[in-house]
């Protein structure tokens, strides 16, 4: 692990996410199968860029990219935003900024060994200096690893969402 380096990218960078975000798009579907049918990979993508290319159009995000050799292989977005413009405002007393995680993503071969944590430190300090104390991220129920890693980290569930998909209805909801 003392061979990747972890470097600030940009917009120009987008397209070397693309197996990124696949590989979170795969977790998905391997964490929660009931949920199926998901989109295939070219539909994930270009909905997936699109949102991070609308992140950079609208805000400030910090894009970390993890860099094996020449070779990405980890990344994490964050960017900043004003908390009346979140769901936390009217239930929480927060700072008047809050931060969103919005990707944090390591290839399978290279989970396990801190990578996920050092990108997740590093979004962190980048937050610190922008001044926020509060930060959100959104994170699958099946995906028990990331939660692990969350909660290392001091998350902890404050709101759940729900979804009707159709054909879809498994609950493991009481009731």
């Amino acid at each position: 692990m003392a061979d990747v380096t972890i470097r600030r990218g940009d917009t120009r960078d987008l397209d070397l996410l693309e197996p990124l975000w696949i590989a979170v798009h795969h977790q998905h579907r391997a964490s929660m199968p009931h949920l199926g049918p998901y989109v295939d990979d070219g539909v994930t993508w270009r909905h997936r860029r699109a949102l991070y290319a609308s992140l950079f159009e609208r805000h400030d995000p910090c894009l970390l990219l993890a860099i094996d050799g020449d070779r990405p292989v980890g990344y994490g977005l964050a960017y900043v935003l004003p908390a009346q413009d979140t769901w936390l405002a009217d239930t929480w007393a927060t700072g008047t900024l809050i931060g969103e995680i919005e990707s944090l993503s390591v290839l399978p071969g290279h989970r396990g060994r801190g990578l996920g944590t050092r990108l997740l430190d590093e979004l962190h300090d980048h937050l610190d200096r922008a001044g926020v104390r509060d930060v959100i991220l959104g994170v699958l129920p099946g995906n028990v690893d990331a939660q692990r890693l969350y909660a290392r980290h001091g998350y902890t569930p404050t709101w759940i969402y729900l979804s009707r998909l159709d054909g879809r209805f498994r609950s493991p909801w009481p009731g």
